[in-house]
């Protein structure tokens, strides 16, 4: 796994959590659990991110890693889906979605403070 993963992560649960926590205050339980629930999925789809790092087909023929980065895009696309939907379908929808998108969301910003703004010369 990549070495960046459990602290991107980690920020990505605080955002989670941050997010269940204003949805419990502004609307009632329920919503809190519907937005941790998306969240849930966004770390999900993060996680599986990492998991499935370049560095873990790193020695495979360009044709073969090409083939494996589909392989694995659609296998989080999948399970990316099945867990929304299953939230969906026994959570409130509106607060599941509100939750994913925060966690994405969270997800781009803590690889962007972790990793650093890359500068392009030229």
């Amino acid at each position: 796994m990549n070495k960046n993963a459990f602290p991107v992560a980690g920020i990505q649960a605080i955002v989670a959590i941050i997010c269940a926590t204003a949805a419990y205050f502004i609307d009632n339980p329920l919503a809190a659990k519907s937005a941790l629930f998306g969240s849930f999925a966004s770390l999900a789809n993060g996680l599986m991110l990492a998991w499935h790092g370049l560095e873990r087909s790193a020695k495979l023929e360009p044709g073969e890693h090409l083939k494996a980065m589909y392989r694995l895009a659609l296998e989080r696309y999948v399970i990316v889906v099945l867990l929304l939907a299953a939230g969906m379908w026994l959570l409130v929808p509106l607060h599941v979605l509100a939750g994913f998108v925060a966690g994405q969301a969270g997800l781009v910003l803590a690889r962007l403070l972790w990793n650093g703004f890359e500068k392009k010369n030229g």
